[in-house]
């Protein structure tokens, strides 16, 4: 009797998966919704970017001046993260997870839409007030909550829910760098893909990455990341320099993943006592720091890269801009500012390249610079192929492979000395 059950339970199995199955036409809302997300992140992306610039130059060179003097730039520093502190107060959700505790791009959990608003405030304060991290850390979390909040609203199957989430998270980073692929192929990196197929994930980040670059380009807006740097003339020798340079820029990544938590360590107590606290002491730290290291060293840090390159700064000048980077973006970090390591560590390793152009005048300026920022953005994320994306997005196709070889080398040496810094992996017990 056993058999004919087994058939019956396989019979009625095979029947609920049918019924379960989606539709032709879930399938094609799924994607439309998508196509409107996209729309509505985007088009959110680059509002939040333009009121946020607006501001932050009323305040750094309106109020100011073009050449802020040492006090001027740590009493808007300081006031800036009194501001802060107020705002994570208000905030619903205290601005979500705090940065110096997450170290993926990708928030972790479903985030309420109204928490994913009390963020982007806290993001837009953060930026303004001068913090040194990209807008990423500030809207990638308020589009996986926009996208959460279409999910919900719509007569989209739930089961699809995580889909439309990823499809957030890819527009977002589309719109960010200019190119769909630039939105969904991190997803293969970052998003596990348990309980959902390859193609699934993909097809609907495809759809909102594609009409959120398509509304960017529609307004003639420019990708917020990009450099323009020229490489040409390939020899065999630039293959060790990418791979030096990358492993280089590295050190640098890997500076801002280390110090970020022993500073945490700090504020955490701090936080114990009173935010407010926390928050006005390290902008006058940060103001502090951009007193010292000069106005390239402020910010997200792509625009003030090709601020440092352009001006030809000195040796000195050039370790000192690397020092005080890693400070301020760690410190930027551990202290509760709303924002994204990808820009600074971008800085970071092109300015670690750029060194390496000054004292070594035979290396090209692009290949140093692309290849140190290639693998900065490998240790400090820890996610190469989301670094490798990034930098053709921000170098362009004719430095693209030196860029990946940077990344590769950087991981692959940093991951080893990690290893071996932990020491041999115990064997498993043996049964008795």
């Amino acid at each position: 009797m056993s058999a004919p059950d087994d058939a019956e339970d396989v019979s009625a199995t095979g029947a609920d998966a049918a019924v379960d199955a989606p539709t032709r036409a879930d399938i094609a809302r799924l994607l439309l919704v998508a196509a409107l997300l996209g729309i509505l992140v985007g088009g959110g992306f680059e509002a939040f970017e333009r009121a946020m610039e607006r501001t932050r130059d009323a305040v750094w060179f309106d109020l100011a001046g073009e050449q802020p003097g040492a006090w001027t730039t740590i009493a808007i520093a300081t006031v800036g993260g009194l501001a802060l502190g107020v705002v994570l107060e208000l905030v619903p959700g205290g601005g979500g997870q705090h940065p110096g505790d997450v170290h993926s791009i990708v928030p972790q959990g479903e985030i309420p839409l109204a928490t994913a608003l009390g963020i982007v405030v806290a993001g837009f304060v953060s930026l303004v007030a001068g913090a040194s991290l990209g807008p990423e850390g500030a809207v990638i979390p308020a589009a996986a909550g926009i996208a959460a909040w279409v999910a919900a609203t719509s007569r989209v199957d739930p089961r699809f829910a995580p889909l439309l989430r990823g499809a957030g998270l890819a527009a977002l980073l589309a719109a960010m760098f200019g190119s769909p692929l630039a939105g969904v192929i991190p997803l293969l990196e970052v998003v596990p893909l348990t309980g959902v197929g390859m193609t699934t994930l993909v097809l609907p980040a495809l759809t909102a990455a594609s009409t959120a670059t398509l509304t960017l380009r529609m307004l003639d807006v420019e990708p917020a990341g990009f450099l323009p740097l020229e490489y040409a003339g390939f020899e065999r020798g630039h293959i060790l320099w990418a791979v030096l340079f990358g492993i280089l820029g590295g050190l640098g990544g890997l500076a801002v993943h280390h110090l970020t938590p022993l500073l945490r360590s700090a504020t955490r107590r701090l936080d114990a006592t009173n935010v407010l606290l926390t928050t006005t002491l390290a902008g006058a730290a940060i103001g502090g720091l951009y007193a010292i290291g000069g106005d390239d060293t402020r910010f997200s840090g792509i625009p003030e890269l090709m601020d440092l390159i352009d001006r030809g700064a000195t040796e000195r000048i050039v370790i000192a801009a690397i020092a005080v980077k890693i400070v301020a973006t760690s410190l930027s970090l551990a202290a509760g500012y709303r924002g994204g390591r990808i820009f600074p560590l971008t800085y970071i390793g092109g300015a670690i390249g750029l060194l390496g152009h000054v004292v070594l005048d035979g290396v090209p300026l692009s290949l140093a610079v692309g290849a140190g920022l290639a693998g900065s953005m490998a240790a400090g994320l820890a996610a190469p192929v989301t670094a490798a994306l990034i930098a053709g997005v921000l170098l362009g196709p004719s430095m693209l492979p030196l860029a990946v070889l940077a990344v590769v080398a950087s991981h692959t040496v940093h991951l080893l000395a990690g290893q071996m810094a932990a020491g041999p992996t115990p064997a498993p017990p043996t049964a008795p």
